[in-house]
């Protein structure tokens, strides 16, 4: 019964430290918590934004969590984004003219065209007279020998030449060759292949595409065969590579005493594909040689038996970059970006000459990631991130959930977030989350005060009564002796 208060003291300790994780929901672990707007229950697909990726405390993302409002963790598992999609190429249509057999008549109507040249220090201007018309053969020559196509228009272009058949143009298959010449006089080839078009299934079917990268200004198609194809058009299809604007975040850049090194933070979390610098002031022009920090260098042979204290930083090189800011011809343009191939937490410019005046701007394009997750009952729902120590959560098998042509969950029901994208508003959440701690914790400690003081009231009690009970020495009475007798 002695330390009975203690086991007490213990116990309701215990009790109130149960009461307060049980009004604590798991979610309150994370630092950053942002509320989610589904289309209901099932499967959705959210794109993450920047503000995820910053408050994550691992590369991978193994610390994102989707809670519903019963604080229970839905499987969540990461998708690759869908490839950008290529626009529509445009044809462009190319003059054509009919070329005879014979090799002098095709000279001498290949002279009619009338060219004008003329140069200046600058430039070099070409001119051709009309092309006669597709239907009109040579006077000359009986047969046909070949088709000229005007491609001045394709300057610099890359993509597909096209020749196109008339519409009561015979079958016809064959070996063609497609020859270039700036000058009408020298000629190279630039492609071969088959040229076909045969109606034996009951539709036409047709094979009448070469590929061709710069062509020079003009194209000749000739064949060995002894029949000629009969041609009515020539187009041209560029390739159009598909274009996607990637998102870009600003990170935190310290400029070296010297002003010749730039020390740039890197959130490891955000999937950063290019760095660029981007330079204040017109017609300037910086040079640098960029360094990524190695967090884990590879073990070296120590030389000395006493070496620093302080581990020297490794930096590894990724390439040089050319930023610059200038007009020409009056349009604004920029210097390329530096592709990142591999995640760091931290990047170097080392400037081949101190900066003068502004310091450039490091911006980062990145790539976002998609997440599907599994809504399920009871809403409203939030995206958790930021717990260093966090277990693994619940994971979704994407690939045997979504279809097979939409590995990226594309035709998925989209969940988005409420963020307003301002860093005040992740800070104001992780004060919240502190004073609601602090809160618990000066409930916990005024509790545990309140029980030390009556467990201290109740020992004074206690021995208060006991001292009261207890006779005092020399005022017991002692056995008469002589009665004894």
């Amino acid at each position: 019964m002695r330390f009975a208060w203690i086991k007490a003291m213990v116990a309701v300790c215990s009790w109130a430290a149960a009461v307060a994780a049980a009004q604590t929901p798991v979610s309150a672990d994370f630092a950053v918590r942002l509320p989610l707007t589904t289309a209901g229950d099932g499967l959705h697909v959210i794109e993450l934004p920047e503000a995820v990726y910053r408050a994550a405390q691992t590369r991978d993302l193994a610390d994102l969590r989707i809670f519903n409002a019963a604080d229970q963790a839905l499987p969540i598992a990461f998708v690759p984004a869908p490839a950008p999609v290529a626009p529509m190429p445009l044809a462009v249509d190319l003059r054509l003219a009919r070329l005879p057999l014979e090799t002098d008549a095709r000279e001498s109507l290949l002279r009619t065209f009338a060219m004008r040249v003329e140069r200046d220090r600058e430039r070099a201007v070409v001119e051709i007279g009309p092309l006669p018309p597709a239907a009109t053969v040579a006077s000359e020559s009986s047969s046909l020998g070949g088709y000229l196509i005007d491609a001045r228009p394709l300057k610099d272009l890359k993509g597909q030449l096209v020749l196109m058949f008339a519409s009561s143009a015979p079958d016809y298959a064959g070996r063609v060759n497609v020859l270039g010449s700036d000058d009408l006089v020298f000629w190279r080839p630039l492609a071969s292949g088959a040229l076909s078009r045969s109606r034996s299934l009951g539709e036409v079917i047709e094979r009448n595409r070469f590929e061709l990268n710069r062509p020079p200004a003009f194209l000749r198609v000739a064949w060995t065969s002894q029949s000629a194809p009969d041609l009515e058009r020539a187009q041209f299809v560029e390739h159009v590579a598909p274009s996607v604007t990637l998102p870009r975040a600003i990170p935190a850049a310290t400029l070296s005493d010297d002003r010749r090194q730039l020390y740039v933070e890197v959130p490891e979390a955000l999937p950063i594909t290019r760095v660029l610098v981007r330079v204040p002031e017109l017609n300037r022009i910086v040079r640098a040689q960029v360094y990524r920090h190695d967090a884990a260098p590879s073990p070296r042979v120590r030389r000395h038996a006493i070496g620093p204290r302080r581990t020297e930083e490794q930096w590894q090189p990724i390439g040089s970059i050319e930023a610059f800011r200038v007009l020409r011809d009056g349009v604004e343009i920029e210097g390329a970006a530096l592709s990142l191939p591999v995640r760091t937490d931290r990047l170097r410019f080392d400037f081949s000459v101190p900066l003068d005046g502004a310091v450039p701007t490091i911006e980062a394009e990145w790539r976002p990631i998609l997440a599907v997750f599994a809504a399920r009952a009871p809403g409203p729902y939030q995206l958790a991130i930021g717990l260093a120590d966090a277990k693994f959560g619940p994971a979704l098998d994407a690939r045997s959930m979504l279809a097979a042509d939409d590995p990226s969950g594309t035709r998925l029901p989209i969940a988005t977030i409420a963020l307003s994208g301002d860093p005040v508003t992740v800070q104001q959440q992780r004060v919240q989350r502190i004073a609601s701690e602090a809160r618990w914790s000066r409930y916990l400690l005024w509790g545990v005060l309140a029980l030390a003081v009556l467990g201290l009231a109740w020992m004074a009690w206690r021995m208060s009564s006991q001292l009261r009970q207890r006779p005092v020495p020399g005022t017991e009475t002692e056995p008469d002796s002589q009665s004894a007798k």
